[in-house]
């Protein structure tokens, strides 16, 4: 699924360093971040950030950034469950404003999903979404994704009760097998 990023320099998607941290405190401090993203606050620190991420309970975990010029403005978190879960993972996903609706999230959750389908062989990707923020929502859609459930009133913002979103796609093949070290040498 290519798409045409006019973004000036070229953009690189690579693993999360610790020297992205930074950037992401910024995108995920965000106004619209928040308000279409998020149920908590503010992070008030890099560490506080850092923290958050190591304690979202997982079996494996795959985070991506997008970057330009060293400079980090988009994530990508695939956070596979365990024990009888361990087909399954979920998403989270976010662009920094200034670089939205230019083709980020979508070369972001690409690699993602590609990651999780071939390197980890998962059957199942799920996410939670607000149901205000369509433009997130038709990303999910073009890449496969379902509405599974709607859970209203899920998250109360000063002007309101907003619904969240369950969306899921579902790998009809059955899953390949992940890759592994004594796998990758024997091809």
């Amino acid at each position: 699924m290519a798409e045409n990023v006019s973004l000036g320099e070229e953009l690189r998607i690579r693993m999360r360093e610790a020297r992205d941290d930074a950037d992401l405190l910024e995108l995920f401090n965000q106004k619209r971040f928040r308000h279409y993203a998020s149920a908590r606050g503010p992070f008030q620190s890099v560490e506080e950030l850092q923290a958050w991420l190591a304690n979202i309970a997982c079996a494996r975990r795959i985070e991506l950034v997008g970057a330009i010029g060293g400079k980090a403005i988009g994530f990508a978190g695939l956070f596979v469950m365990g024990d009888g879960l361990g087909h399954s993972g979920w998403i989270l996903l976010g662009v920094n404003e200034a670089h939205q609706a230019r083709g980020v999230g979508a070369r972001l959750l690409h690699v993602l999903m590609a990651s999780g389908s071939i390197v980890i062989g998962l059957r199942r990707i799920q996410l939670t979404v607000f149901a205000d923020n369509d433009p997130a929502i038709r990303l999910y859609r073009r890449f496969g994704f379902e509405t599974e459930g709607r859970h209203r009133n899920f998250l109360q913002r000063p002007e309101g009760f907003v619904d969240s979103l369950t969306l899921a796609k579902i790998y009809d093949a059955a899953p390949l097998a992940p890759v592994t070290a004594a796998n990758a040498t024997a091809a």
